[in-house]
């Protein structure tokens, strides 16, 4: 469906990633013309070799570290034409961290307001929008009573989880919920500070699953979020079900993710808004009851559980008032409706990916 205007020029941050594959996906099929930064030309050479039919469609620009301002500022002076859309994803994932303060938070804030610096300096008056993919846990509360469900999240939530919360516990999870919500409230604040010539976007996903088209090279490959909602119950991680638990109850499938990102570039009612994408509930038994019923050569391999309960004993998470972004998300498609992709296809998807793939 190559049929939007080749004027758009879209500047996609860590093109190699796996919501990020998907979203370079739907902007070269959408005709958009895009650069593309990754960290080595090794890592664009992967994505080429992963998806031959990319090659001559994106151009390729190496940014070694995006937590600096300078490698940016030389995207822009040196663009063979200015951007008028960024989607911004790239952002540090690593949860075997000695110090959070420094190699989780402040790399996550850089990285995002030193792009926006970039942007706001060299992006000139043709940039319109700056999409940031952000995180859902920049809304919930981290400490919240997970026996009780509380009030329903909205897009007005901020997680109050601190920087010294996070460090006196020696918590990498609630590090990087801090540095999430940070790098979030650093953006919004730039916007209202500098008052730059583009808006702003932010889409907050709960935990992202479904299949993987980045380029992989053996099991580490598996994305964090794939690995330990999906993966971690047929590669041996998980002998039982009993005692396992997820940071979180909610999901979404990769493919909204990325269809929500290059959605909201056109779309007028995205303009200044938090966007929340929750599709539904996940948890272990879930995921292991939709691994058994669809893969039988994988039953040996997963175990088996309680298949009649669904969540944990005592585990009843607070769930989320969608309307506002269901009607922003709604207005961004052609059918002026949107419907996210279920659990049981995501689950099934990412399973059949991991195979076809030997990962698993």
């Amino acid at each position: 469906m190559a049929n939007q205007d080749r004027s758009f020029h879209i500047l996609l941050t860590g093109a190699n990633g796996f919501v990020a594959s998907h979203i370079l996906s739907i902007l070269l099929d959408r005709g958009y013309a895009v650069t593309a930064t990754v960290r080595s030309k090794e890592k664009a050479a992967d994505i080429i070799k992963t998806h031959p039919s990319w090659e001559g469609k994106v151009q390729f620009v190496i940014v070694a570290d995006f937590t600096a301002a300078k490698p940016f500022d030389e995207l822009f002076i040196n663009a063979n034409a200015p951007f008028t859309h960024i989607i911004h994803t790239a952002s540090p994932l690593n949860f075997g961290v000695k110090d959070i303060q420094k190699e989780m938070i402040e790399p996550a804030v850089r990285g995002t307001t030193e792009i926006l610096k970039s942007a706001h300096h060299y992006g000139g008056l043709t940039l319109k929008r700056f999409v940031l993919l952000g995180s859902a846990v920049s809304v919930l509360n981290s400490f919240e009573d997970i026996t009780r469900e509380g009030r329903p999240y909205t897009e007005k939530d901020w997680n109050p989880v601190t920087a010294e919360e996070a460090i006196a516990r020696k918590d990498t999870v609630l590090g990087y919920n801090v540095s999430k919500t940070r790098a979030e409230s650093a953006a919004w604040e730039f916007m209202k500070t500098e008052s730059p010539g583009f808006d702003l976007t932010v889409i907050n996903p709960d935990i992202i699953i479904g299949p993987m088209i980045h380029p992989i090279s053996g099991p580490k490959s598996i994305n964090e979020t794939n690995h330990f909602a999906i993966a971690s119950f047929i590669d041996g991680t998980h002998q039982q079900i009993e005692g396992v638990a997820f940071p979180f109850y909610h999901f979404v499938d990769v493919r909204d993710v990325a269809r929500s990102h290059v959605d909201a570039l056109t779309n007028p009612s995205a303009s200044g808004q938090r966007i929340l994408l929750i599709s539904g509930l996940i948890s272990p038994q879930l995921v292991v009851n939709i691994i058994r019923k669809n893969f039988p050569t994988l039953r040996a391999k997963v175990p088996e559980g309680n298949p009649s309960q669904v969540l944990p004993p005592g585990v009843h998470p607070t769930g989320w008032d969608m309307r506002l972004s269901l009607d922003i998300l709604s207005k961004g498609t052609r059918e002026q409706s949107w419907k996210y992709i279920d659990l049981e296809t995501s689950v099934t998807d990412t399973v059949r990916s991991m195979i076809e793939a030997k990962v698993i």
